[in-house]
C-alpha cells in the first residue's frame, strides 16, 4: 500500500484509502475524471443493446483509434474476469458498426482521432483497487493488448 500524505498549513496528516461505496459510483468517477484514462475519450457507460452477452462498464476510443473496452470491479480482481472481457472484446471487433454508433452520437469527439472501421483493433482495461497475479498471468496469454489499472480513492 502506498504512503500518501497531504501537507497544509495546519501540518501534514497521512491520507489513507477510502473505497467507494459501489461499483456505480467508482464508474461515474472514473468516467467523470478525464485524467485518469488521458489517452482514452470515453464514448458512454453502460452499454446496453446489441447482440452481446453482458453490458460492458464503458467503452471508448484511444489516441490510436482503438476501441476501448474499460471493465471495472469494486473489489479485488482475479482472472475469473478474463472470460467476461473477451466476450466485450469480441462484441465490439465484430460488430463495428455499434461502436460507430457511439462514436457519432457523441457531440464533443476529439479531432485528433482516426479509427479505421474496416479493420477495428480492441484495447481491454481492467479497473479495479487491487489485481491478483492470476489475472496478469492469463492477460499475458491473449491476444488482446490488457491494460490492468489499480484504481483507489
Amino acid at each position: 500500500m502506498a504512503n500518501l500524505f497531504w501537507k497544509t498549513r495546519k501540518g501534514t496528516q497521512a491520507l489513507l484509502d477510502k473505497p467507494f461505496k459501489t461499483e456505480e459510483e467508482f464508474e461515474r468517477t472514473v468516467f467523470s475524471t478525464a485524467e485518469l484514462l488521458k489517452d482514452i475519450f470515453l464514448l458512454k457507460r453502460q452499454v446496453r443493446g446489441g447482440n452481446k452477452v453482458g453490458i460492458p462498464d464503458i467503452v471508448g476510443v484511444d489516441k490510436e483509434g482503438n476501441v476501448c473496452i474499460i471493465e471495472m470491479k469494486n473489489t479485488e480482481v482475479d482472472a475469473d474476469i478474463i472470460p467476461q472481457v473477451l466476450q466485450y472484446a469480441f462484441w465490439a471487433e465484430t460488430n463495428p458498426d455499434s461502436i460507430k454508433a457511439l462514436w457519432l452520437q457523441c457531440e464533443d469527439k476529439p479531432d485528433d482521432i482516426e479509427i479505421n472501421w474496416d479493420k477495428l483493433q480492441v484495447r481491454i482495461l481492467i479497473i479495479a483497487p487491487t489485481i491478483r497475479r492470476s489475472t496478469l498471468d492469463l492477460v499475458n496469454r491473449i491476444n488482446y493488448p490488457v491494460d490492468p489499472i489499480e484504481v483507489k480513492r
